[in-house]
């Protein structure tokens, strides 16, 4: 099976499951989704495909991370879908202090130093459970 297609799958169902987790947990943050975007410096690059892929590998064990997801662009095409980016990335924290915490872990700080020369844009989108 398809890698794209089988992380789409398991990003579509686990993110309910946290959903029902969360609203029963006791935890007031419910979980905080952490969802990142690359666009790379030269796309048609294997090496730098290679590079960004493997630290994004090494960055997705920091063990403040609930689940991790690494992606590349499905093959669909529909109007709304924007498929220019390279890599992206969706982290699953407990709460949005485990994720700030993440922010300056030392292994996302070498990723973010060793690797950023990559990339000519990246792009954030970080979510929470709506109000109840």
């Amino acid at each position: 099976m398809n890698t794209v297609l089988i992380f789409t799958l398991l990003f579509a169902l686990a993110v309910p499951a946290l959903a029902q987790q969360s609203s029963g947990s006791g935890n007031e943050d419910g979980f905080f989704v952490h969802t990142v975007y690359f666009w790379l410096n030269n796309p048609d690059s294997e090496a730098d495909h290679e590079k960004l892929h493997e630290g994004l590998k090494e960055i997705a064990k920091i063990d403040l991370i609930k689940d991790a997801y690494v992606g590349v662009p499905a093959d669909t095409d529909r109007e709304v879908i924007d498929s220019s980016y390279d890599f992206s990335i969706t982290f699953i924290f407990d709460d949005l202090e485990s994720e700030q915490a993440y922010q300056t872990h030392p292994t996302h700080l070498d990723f973010v130093e060793n690797y950023s020369d990559l990339w000519k844009k990246v792009v954030v989108y970080d979510a929470v459970p709506p109000a109840e």
